[in-house]
């Protein structure tokens, strides 16, 4: 029997290794539902961030339809004795609310999320007036037109100003109407005011009634129809163009006026999108497309008109862009939620091998006295669902507790939870089964394995499994490689796996050569005359970090780590060259067209403000080459636009190539310029001559030098550069460049509002911060430093846990060279154990530094910064050298608490135990 205090340390041990694996289910469970939250949370803010700028209009459905093909669509299916309209006979107030809760009712299911303020009306086309209009709405003889709109809800989103809807019928031929303010002071109009309108069906008076003003005037009632608030000058200013409402009552009247092909009916429904998340755009969008092919369910007498029904939506395009862009979001904080997973199920797995190392006397017992496998299973799968269960519930509510956004409402979140906790439920019956599934090895003799027998095929079942391991993550990467960047807003799941594909194979060629590696180094410390080398030595070539799935879950974690460290930087490099790309220099100023061109005297007080190192004059004009091509042209004060450029990342300007400009425009001669690769295509090789409009001239031009982009110029295009003194004239300087670290904004902004009046200022640090705080940046970063800090831990917790399965064997080694004199314990410890930690390490850095190349082509960062600015990832040193660092530390660390506490315990009960 065992002794007391022996049986008491099994159970704590059992219980010690429980509470283990439930906290470390409970932080996993956190891990997998942060990770899909924080990118759901950052891919909704950007959502509703593009949402808040489209305008209300672009944010609706409109549904529209010619009045005379609806109406003889009816006629034509009933015939005129139904009570159905006929050829002179108006459409009802009471058929078209009919129509409108029909098509709503079809949009609703489609489905579309249909927000409140929906209306319908008719429109008519612009009619001349001919009588009526003031002097003020007439341009240059030319009569004004209006447009009469009918909308059913006029009463519920306009003011009355003046006057009062119709109470009553009009005379033939005559329309009652309310106008907005506006309307009103163009024309000239008020209440009791007549005007004649000449339309394709006749002469059509009009009878002011009201005169309103709006409520809500950036509802879609406002504008869908501008003219409807605001009269405005069309056709490049030839004559004014205006809107009028009929009043409630004249739908009938407006019908028999503009009874003709010219009116339509519309419907406007606008969309609730403020409430979407970012994985609903997608279904949104969908429905979108689904409103605009198919038939809407119009029923009854009503529904031979439904094919005259179209339907659009200006929020098609802008959703289709927002998915092209998430997709690349997306992909990457995937592929770090993913990889995270991976390696916490490893993580647990662990914790299941220590909980199931921990209960080995009592499985081992239960199957020696013939117990069968189900009851080992049995016993282990309690055990785990006592921890993991609770845990999990524990570690659910706490993520949707502390982060932000609603982690409940992310579906991958809550997939990634249920993998870590099937893992956690499965892994110590599973484990267990597998160990103990004999009860002893001289149980069941028929099952011994001779050497000329079982031995050699269990010899070759390995290595088939890891190059048949090896070939499949080789032909994933293969084709994931060749797919590229997914098109059409598509996630690609295998990207998401890249890592874990890339690692399976590095760890496998890990395991094979790190033995080799170890018995050299044992060949050398065999030659010594110390023994700590040779035992611990012995003990490392034995193992590596005790088996596969702590090697790959370390080697993962590492690669995982450098990885988001990369995206960090490259989503940093890609902000900071987006912000040089929109400026060119750390502040642009473009004086208004009508402050004239900058002055020497304004030029100078800029470069004196606090913080500005350079300022540089820039006139950006056209010329135009024989063929007629236009060719952008900067001209520069070369010594100071050469000092302005020297504190930019754009290429150094050689000003010395562009020495002798004047001279060779004296003399006639071809004059250097600096020009791009495409103005350069333009021009030849030769002397080309080139037309200055403003002012007039001649002159000839050759390429001295090539310029890709330069701070005038930040886009690029087709450009040259020549000094000031080239042009046969003198150039205006529409444009200052200033550089300075630390300018001074506000002296900036006061001195430019006081001396060039309208001119636009932009400053590179105001660009760069709109782009760091916009919510994908954003939203990556946090998820990058979460994904850095898990790594982190797991990473710790990988190192603690592969380092305790094989402590007991140096325990006993430790104690058995102490009772013989040794007292290197430390060193033991270290040189057994560090060998395997170290290629771990390498074989992390191996991974990550293959890991953009495997899988650049598909991973693409601008979706971060913009599409103006493309982002690439590559190694870093400091995203390489800090995880491979950390995890040193951490292993010296545990070592060396391992081997204090060693030295703390008792010999003879180390030995006398085993």
């Amino acid at each position: 029997m065992r002794p007391m205090s022996s049986l008491n340390r099994a159970v704590g041990a059992a219980a010690g290794s429980t509470l283990a694996l439930a906290l470390l289910v409970a932080g996993c469970v956190v891990a997998a539902m942060a990770g899909p939250a924080l990118s759901l949370h950052a891919r909704s803010a950007a959502l509703h961030q593009t949402a808040d700028k489209l305008a209300p209009t672009v944010k609706a459905v409109q549904v529209s339809a010619n009045w005379t093909n609806f109406v003889d669509a009816l006629v034509n299916f009933s015939g005129a004795n139904q009570n159905v309209p006929v050829a002179d006979q108006d459409l009802t107030a009471t058929q078209l609310a009919r129509i409108t809760r029909e098509i709503k009712t079809s949009l609703a299911g489609l489905p579309l999320p249909l927000g409140p303020g929906d209306w319908y009306g008719l429109s008519a086309e612009p009619a001349a007036v001919a009588a009526g209009a003031a002097p003020s709405a007439v341009v240059a003889g030319r009569p004004p037109k209006l447009e009469v709109i009918y909308r059913d809800s006029l009463t519920s989103n306009a003011e009355l100003v003046a006057g009062g809807y119709s109470a009553g019928r009009e005379p033939a031929g005559t329309v009652a109407v309310t106008v907005s303010t506006p309307t009103a002071a163009r024309f000239g109009l008020h209440p009791g005011s007549r005007m004649t309108l000449i339309s394709p069906t006749g002469t059509i008076t009009l009878a002011v009634t009201a005169i309103v003003r709006p409520r809500q005037a950036g509802s879609t009632f406002w504008t869908q129809d501008p003219l409807a608030s605001q009269p405005s000058l069309v056709g490049n200013n030839t004559y004014w163009a205006g809107g009028v409402f009929a009043d409630p009552g004249q739908l009938a009247a407006m019908q028999t006026a503009f009874t003709g092909p010219g009116l339509e009916m519309n419907w406007e429904f606008p969309l609730a999108v403020s409430g979407l998340s970012a994985d609903q755009a997608q279904g949104l969008a969908d429905a979108l497309n689904r409103a605009t092919t198919v038939t809407l369910g119009l029923t009854g007498p009503l529904e031979p008109a439904a094919d005259n029904l179209d339907v659009t939506s200006a929020l098609i395009p802008d959703l289709a862009l927002f998915l092209s862009t998430q997709a690349g979001i997306e992909t990457v904080l995937l592929l770090l939620s993913v990889s995270l997973i991976v390696i916490a199920a490893a993580v647990i797995l662990l914790a299941a091998r220590m909980m199931v190392a921990r209960r080995a006397e009592e499985l081992a017992m239960l199957r020696a006295r013939g117990g069968s496998l189900r009851q080992v299973t049995g016993l282990m799968a309690r055990g785990a669902a006592v921890a993991a269960l609770p845990a999990a519930a524990a570690g659910a509510a706490l993520a949707i507790a502390v982060i932000p956004g609603d982690a409940a409402a992310s579906g991958l979140g809550w997939l990634l939870a249920g993998i870590t906790v099937a893992v956690a439920l499965a892994g110590p019956a599973l484990i267990a089964a597998w160990q103990y599934r004999r009860p002893a090895p001289a149980a069941n003799p028929a099952r011994i394995l001779s050497a000329e027998t079982g031995r050699r095929r269990m010899a070759w079942r390995r290595p088939v499994a890891e190059i048949a391991a090896c070939a499949a993550c080789a032909a994933g990467l293969v084709v994931l490689r060749n797919q590229g960047i997914p098109a059409g807003g598509q996630v690609n799941p295998l990207l998401t796996l890249a890592p874990v594909l890339v690692a399976v194979p590095v760890v496998l060629i890990m395991l094979r050569l790190y033995p080799l590696a170890v018995r050299g180094l044992l060949r050398l410390s065999a030659r010594g005359t110390g023994a700590t080398g040779f035992v611990a030595l012995s003990a490392a070539a034995r193992s590596s970090l005790t088996g596969v799935l702590p090697a790959f879950a370390l080697v993962l974690a590492l690669s995982l780590a450098a990885f988001a460290g990369m995206v960090s930087n490259g989503i940093a490099r890609g902000e900071t060259a987006a912000a040089w790309h929109a400026t060119g220099a750390d502040v642009v100023i473009q004086p208004s067209p009508t402050a004239g061109p900058v002055t020497p005297a304004e030029l100078k007080s800029i470069a004196a403000v606090r913080g500005v190192t350079h300022a540089t004059a820039v006139s950006n004009t056209t010329l135009v080459t024989p063929f007629g091509q236009p060719v952008t042209v900067v001209v520069v004060d070369p010594a100071s636009y050469a000092a302005v450029t020297a504190a930019t990342p754009y290429p150094q300007f050689p000003t010395a190539r562009l020495g002798g400009a004047a001279r060779d425009l004296a003399f006639g001669a071809a004059v250097p310029v600096l020009a791009s690769p495409a103005a350069a295509a333009v021009l030849g090789h030769g002397s080309t001559q080139l037309t200055s409009l403003t002012p007039p001239g001649q002159f000839s031009v050759r390429v001295a030098g090539l310029l890709s982009s330069t701070p005038a110029q930040p886009g690029g295009g087709a450009f040259i550069v020549l000094p000031q003194l080239a042009l046969p004239g003198p150039a205006a300087p529409n444009m200052v460049l200033a550089s300075g670290s630390a300018i001074d904004d506000s002296q900036l902004s006061a001195l430019v509002n006081r001396t060039m009046p309208g001119s636009t200022i932009t400053f590179r640090s105001a660009v760069l911060a709109s782009l760091t705080s916009s919510p994908l940046p954003h939203g990556a970063a946090l998820i990058v430093a979460f994904t850095l800090t898990e790594a982190a831990v797991l990473s710790l917790l990988i190192v603690i846990l592969g380092l305790a399965l094989g402590s007991a064997d140096r325990e006993l080694t430790l104690a058995r060279l102490t009772v013989m004199g040794h007292e290197r314990d430390t060193r033991l410890v270290m040189a057994e154990a560090m060998p395997a930690v170290l290629t771990a390490v390498v074989a992390g850095i191996v991974c990550a530094v293959v890991l953009p190349h495997l899988i650049g082509s598909s991973v693409d960062l601008s979706a971060f910064t913009g599409p103006g600015a493309p982002v690439l990832f590559q190694p870093d040193v400091t995203a390489l050298g800090l995880p491979a660092a950390a995890v040193v530390v951490l292993a010296v660390t545990a070592l060396a608490a391992e081997a204090r506490t060693l030295r703390r315990r008792g010999i003879s009960g180390i030995l006398r135990a085993n």
